[in-house]
């Protein structure tokens, strides 16, 4: 498990390799005892940052959802991620490859939710659960080396 202070040097590396476009080298390597649950700190982090930049938090992202893709990747849950608002791209919009470090573009299945999902009683079949499904569009950008 990392210190606090290891994962702010994390969220540190990632946000410069974002902001340099350059892969930074895989935080696995760096500390090699890093858990799930410090990923998740170092994420969190990350967006905490951002959201005091003045981005804004519009949503929420599980990948991985399938166990062919958790194989490849090597893990055996999905994952779980925050949507900013200066993550979205318009529709027909152009986007310059040079705002990302080695990008690959994925194609995904959108939720839109009407409203929050809180309270008890909120499951799977509940009205909560109505969504507008969209097609959508990731662009991944590897700030990390594997080798």
């Amino acid at each position: 498990m990392m210190s606090d202070a290891d994962r702010r040097k994390a969220a540190d590396i990632l946000v410069a390799a974002e902001k340099d476009r350059k892969q930074a080298v895989q935080l696995s390597k760096t500390w090699p005892g890093i858990t799930m649950e410090d990923a998740y700190a170092v994420s969190s982090e990350v967006a905490k940052r951002k959201i005091a930049a003045g981005a804004k938090l519009i949503g929420h992202k599980v990948g991985l959802t399938s166990k062919a893709m958790q194989r490849s990747s090597q893990i055996d849950e999905p994952d779980y991620g925050h949507l900013l608002d200066n993550m979205m791209i318009a529709d027909g919009a152009k986007v310059p490859h040079e705002n990302f470090c080695l990008p690959r573009v994925e194609v995904e299945l959108a939720f839109v939710m009407g409203k929050k999902l809180l309270g008890p009683g909120v499951g799977l079949t509940s009205k909560a659960m109505q969504a507008d499904r969209r097609a959508g569009f990731r662009i991944s950008a590897r700030r990390h080396d594997d080798r």
